[in-house]
This record gives C-alpha cells, sequence and structure tokens, in this order.
C-alpha cells in the first residue's frame, strides 16, 4: 500500500524518496482528474473519510466511524471525525450566506444582523464540538503515529529536495502535508467577514492561498465567488449602528476564540509531547524543525499567531 511504504520511508532514513511508477502514475492519473494535488489532502482525510454505523441514524461521533484509519487504534476516528464534527456546525452558517447577500443588496441591516447572530451561535457550537477531542485522542499517539502520515514533502527536513514521483515526473515535486489550512470553511468565514489575513505576515497569506490549491475545485471557485461579493464589512461600517457592529464584533471573536483553542490544542497535542521525547532523548536539528513544523510545513505556532491577530485586527472600534 502506498501509506505502508510513505511510512516506511519516513522512518528509515536510507530508503528511497521516491514514489514508485506502479503507483505514482495511476495515483498521479487520479489526483489530476479530481483536481488534487498528488499528496493526502484534508479533503481525503476528513471531508470524504467517513460513514454512518446506522444509515437512519445521527450525523454523530457515536454513529460514525471512518473508512480508512492508521496504525494507534482509534486515533484517527477520535482525529479524523472530530475535525469534521467541527466542520460540520460551522458550515450550518453557510446557508445563510445567500439572505446576507440579499440583505446587503437590499440595505436590510436588521436581516443583516439575525445573520450574523446565526454565524455567532454556529461558530460556538463548532467550538463546542472542537472541544471534545481533548477526551478523545491521546497526545502522545498523535504526535508519534497519526501526525507521521500526515507530514508532507514541503518544509520537511527529511525530503529536502521534495519526492520523485517515478514516470511521471523527472524531478521531485514539493507537496504540503494534509493540513486544517486546507479546510474551505474558516476561509469562508475570513472572506465573508472581510478579515483580511493578507494584511499580516506575508508568508502567512501566500501559504492561505497556496492551501487552497489543496482544496477541492469547488471549495476553491465558492471562495472565489465570496470574494467578488458585496462587503458585509463596508456595509457595518457604513451604518455605525451600535447593535450591528455588535454583531459584526461577536462574529470575529468567535473567530478569535476557534483560533485560540487552536493554539492551545497545537500546545497540548504538538509542543508538549515534543518537548517530553525530546527529554527522553538527545534530539537532533533536523528532529526539531520536524517537531516545530506543522503538517503543511509552516511553523504552526508562528503561523496560527499570525492568523489570529489579524482576525483581531478586524474587531471594529465602537464609539
Amino acid at each position: 500500500m502506498y501509506f505502508a511504504w510513505e511510512y516506511k520511508m519516513r522512518i528509515i532514513p536510507s530508503a528511497n524518496k521516491v514514489l514508485p511508477s506502479n503507483i505514482a502514475i495511476p495515483y498521479c492519473a487520479l489526483s489530476e482528474k479530481l483536481g488534487l494535488p498528488p499528496i493526502l489532502l484534508y479533503a481525503d482525510c476528513v471531508l470524504a473519510n467517513w460513514k454512518k454505523i446506522d444509515p437512519k441514524g445521527p450525523m454523530s461521533y457515536e454513529n460514525m466511524d471512518v473508512l480508512f484509519s492508521f496504525p494507534g487504534g482509534d486515533c484517527t476516528k477520535a482525529f479524523f471525525l472530530t475535525s469534521l464534527l467541527v466542520e460540520i456546525e460551522a458550515a450550518k452558517a453557510i446557508k445563510n450566506i445567500p439572505s446576507m447577500y440579499k440583505a446587503l443588496e437590499d440595505k436590510d441591516q436588521h436581516a443583516l444582523q439575525e445573520a450574523l447572530l446565526h454565524i455567532i451561535s454556529c461558530l460556538h457550537n463548532a467550538k463546542e464540538e472542537f472541544e471534545k477531542i481533548r477526551g478523545r485522542l491521546d497526545p502522545d499517539q498523535f504526535f508519534n503515529v497519526l501526525r507521521i502520515y500526515l507530514s508532507g514533502w514541503k518544509g520537511n527536513p527529511q525530503l529536502p529536495d521534495g519526492l520523485l514521483y517515478e514516470g511521471v515526473s523527472d524531478k521531485p515535486e514539493m507537496f504540503a502535508g494534509g493540513s486544517a489550512a486546507q479546510s474551505s470553511i474558516f476561509q469562508c468565514f475570513d472572506v465573508l467577514l472581510g478579515i483580511k489575513q493578507s494584511a499580516g505576515e506575508p508568508s502567512a497569506a501566500a501559504f492561505l492561498q497556496e492551501m487552497r490549491t489543496y482544496m477541492p475545485p469547488a471549495h476553491q471557485k465558492f471562495l472565489q465567488s465570496l470574494e467578488s461579493g458585496l462587503s458585509v464589512r463596508e456595509f457595518v461600517l457604513s451604518k455605525n449602528v451600535d447593535s450591528l457592529t455588535k454583531a459584526y464584533n461577536e462574529s470575529v471573536q468567535a473567530m478569535v476564540s476557534l483560533r485560540n483553542y487552536h493554539l492551545e490544542i497545537v500546545t497540548s497535542y504538538i509542543l508538549n509531547p515534543a518537548n517530553r521525547q525530546s527529554k527522553k532523548t538527545a534530539p537532533s536539528k533536523e528532529t526539531s524543525e520536524v517537531e516545530a513544523k506543522g503538517t503543511g510545513g509552516t511553523n504552526v505556532m508562528n503561523f496560527l499567531k499570525n492568523v489570529r491577530g489579524t482576525t483581531e485586527e478586524a474587531l471594529l472600534k465602537v464609539d
């Protein structure tokens, strides 16, 4: 299997950094047909990796399971299904987007305020679902087992030149691993609320734009369509009505709260296990670099702090 080979390649330094042609050729052909890069993506392991145990039952953690898993027992289910359930709660706000744009067209501040209140509720529910991960997922098992499969070829010191897809390309390719930054739902709210991540560190903004190319094509087009729409933020600023500004700020603050919690989870599931591991062994420079990076290839704490900071900057001042 591809994933078994991938795991072997990562833990054995002398392993050949080439994806054999009998895997690479069909894998790349299928990926091209889907409009996705040939690497394990968030869309693969979260958005398309679930089933109901009882088909007539609810979309709940207890009534769901993953379609494919990695070593580590229930670690795969805990991480991927919790991520999916967070997506489901946040995505419930999407149905309000048409009414938001209609409110902007009609200059109906009451309708826009109601839509913003619905977004706040959905984001709060998403955070509550996110918080359940602590009771489901063991930090050390995630760090030492599952995280290995999610790392990519880009920004990985163990693969400084990338991975050669034999029979497809004459030179190694650089692809980022599966990352929550490949989720379209939170980029959707950034666009909708006028949170300009490009106002922050250029590398963070560039990374978010790059991660769009790892999303399903329909998701990319959806974000592009939102960017060409009317501005919620500009409308709120133009009205300067306390209740509307309050609803807007609470929507932005709900995003800040989610990103704060994401930072807490990264500390618990990446930094703390890495520190515990380093106390047992003398880590090499290469190992330290890998531990500091997220599965997308960035310095995960710097990236998340930057994104949180630009989200906080979107809060409007109230007279």
